[in-house]
């Protein structure tokens, strides 16, 4: 993708993770040149027309006298640490805001990548332009309208006019994917099985109330469906448009493959080494060597999306996985240059050092910047984020990653709510709780046994008693308590405590019996929110 780089543009490439566009002054979206470093000197030199990094910058007053000193000598735009000043709207410059973990290496090395790659998109011999001119083109010849996105529906380019769409829209663009609902919807009416097998231009219905009909078209090399280009339209197209949108489709295809050939290469590169680090033994050592994780201290990331697990190989789970993926890899990319990321089966996992920081520390700043990542992440309040560590070396990486998949599995559970990060010690009764749950059903051990299984013998495994011992057990054996939580007079549950006595014959005073029943009861309860989380994960409109 070789599109002008602007202020804007720069925050797009980077994230929101990483970067906002904290003021619009001026304009952000005037080309920038060149990048310089602020560095306390004469700014005569500085080359118009370049966003300038002000390293070391900080203050109220520093701020104040950088911007003007920089709009001063012709720059486009600045990027600063905040805190901004409280009344900085009146910059005379766009201000794109970093994220104060970020590596100012990181940011000028992005910045000078993406200017070289606009000179090499200029010196070559094809006029074809770049992935935003061409969806222009299309939008030109449409009178609508239009996105390009890759085969997940991860948005590439998009042309001018998108505040005559829709919602839908809108917010595809903004997150720069479909979003998951989105996908479903047009999964279920088949949208996709009709794009693979028909060449032409798909006309699709609305979807829902207040969105408008699109057009669709699959771009393809050879037999191979490479993405797809997406118009916002009133209604279906003319013979005449739709056999001038399907002879456009090989010029697209040529920049979708142009474009991501040589990054797809070296990201499957990095992402096969941080798998087999995952993996241990001979070849992760081997991998590790390959990769700049440097020494001390090794935490894992575990990330899911709250609910139950998804089964292995469900399409519409690895799309998601690998945008949370490429989300995750360009805030680490920036924040903390020498991780790796790489999605699972249901799960994305980063692996982090911390050189000169204390075992303690190392499981700290992970925890921060793991809090920190979901809190910037666009689709932050919908996963959990596990840490598996610390690891004295690479050699312990399967070990922690096995605390941080345990740890994953139970955090999912949580309800919605913050974000939630989380260690092996944070989780440890639902770590137990489910490791108890997959040995009793590997041993074909009955639900209940004993007292329990008597007590359900009469009373029913939803009845009054089984309800009544659950609030007794879980309110620490207090009467008064259990009978609080029920909404009960206190009298009503001694009656309810006698009559599980009578019935189930279960002794109070019996530690082992009191236990057992207890981690029955836990076992159901948990068993009763993974059936939930699961009915949830697999009907999110029931």
């Amino acid at each position: 993708m070789n599109r002008e780089l602007t202020a804007r543009t720069l925050v797009e490439d980077l994230g929101s993770t990483v970067l906002r566009l904290a003021i619009e002054r001026g304009d952000p979206d005037q080309p920038l040149t060149g990048v310089a470093i602020h560095d306390g000197a004469s700014a005569d030199q500085l080359e118009p027309g370049s966003v300038v990094l002000g390293v070391g910058v900080h203050g109220d007053t520093a701020l104040r006298e950088f911007a003007a000193d920089m709009a001063a000598a012709g720059a486009r735009a600045v990027v600063v640490k905040g805190p901004l000043p409280a009344a900085f709207d009146d910059c005379p410059l766009p201000v794109v805001e970093v994220n104060p973990g970020a590596s100012w290496l990181h940011i000028a090395a992005t910045v000078r990548e993406r200017l070289l790659d606009r000179a090499r998109a200029q010196l070559r011999s094809d006029d074809t332009g770049d992935l935003f001119s061409v969806a222009n083109t299309i939008s030109d010849l449409l009178g609508a309208p239009v996105t390009i996105e890759d085969r997940s529906s991860a948005v590439l380019a998009w042309s001018a006019g998108q505040d005559r769409t829709d919602e839908a829209r809108v917010e595809t663009i903004l997150g720069r994917a479909v979003t998951p609902r989105g996908l479903a919807a047009l999964e279920a009416r088949g949208v996709f099985a009709r794009l693979h097998a028909d060449p032409d231009p798909v006309y699709v219905e609305p979807t829902g109330s207040g969105l408008l009909p699109r057009v669709a078209i699959a771009v393809r090399a050879g037999s191979d469906v490479l993405g797809y280009v997406w118009a916002v339209v009133t209604g279906p197209l003319s013979a005449e448009r739709s056999r001038e949108l399907r002879e456009l489709m090989p010029l697209v295809a040529l920049h979708l493959v142009n474009a991501r050939i040589d990054d797809t290469r070296a990201r499957q590169h990095r992402r096969g080494l941080a798998t087999a680090v995952l993996g241990g033994g001979p070849a992760g050592l081997e991998a590790a060597g390959q990769l700049p994780l440097g020494d001390g201290p090794l935490c894992v990331l575990a990330a899911g999306r709250r609910g139950a697990s998804p089964p292995a190989g469900d399409a519409d789970t690895a799309i998601e996985l690998r945008r949370f993926e490429d989300a995750l890899e360009r805030y680490l990319a920036a924040v903390h240059p020498t991780a790796v990321a790489v999605a699972g089966d249901c799960v994305v996992y980063g692996v982090l050092s911390w050189p000169r920081r204390t075992p303690k520390q190392a499981v700290e700043a992970s925890r921060a910047l793991a809090r920190d990542f979901l809190g910037r992440s666009a689709i932050g309040r919908e996963y959990v984020i596990a840490l598996g560590g610390p690891g004295r070396s690479l050699a312990q990486v399967p070990a922690i990653r096995k605390q941080a998949d345990a740890t994953v599995r139970a955090l999912r559970l949580t309800g919605d709510g913050e974000p939630a990060v989380g260690t092996l010690e944070d989780a440890a009764l639902p770590v137990l709780l489910l490791g108890l749950a997959d040995i009793a059903g590997s041993l074909g051990l009955p639900a209940a046994t004993g007292a329990l299984r008597r007590l359900d013998e009469k009373d029913g495994p939803q009845g009054l008693l089984r309800t009544s011992l659950s609030a007794y057990l879980d309110t620490g054996g207090s009467t008064e308590a259990a009978a609080a939580k029920l909404q009960i007079h206190v009298n009503t549950m001694r009656y309810r405590l006698r009559r599980i006595r009578e019935v189930s014959g279960l002794d109070f005073a019996n530690a082992d019996a009191v236990l057992l029943a207890h981690l029955q009861l836990r076992l159901a309860a948990m068993r009763g929110a993974v059936a939930d989380a699961h009915d949830t994960a697999h009907h999110p409109g029931s």
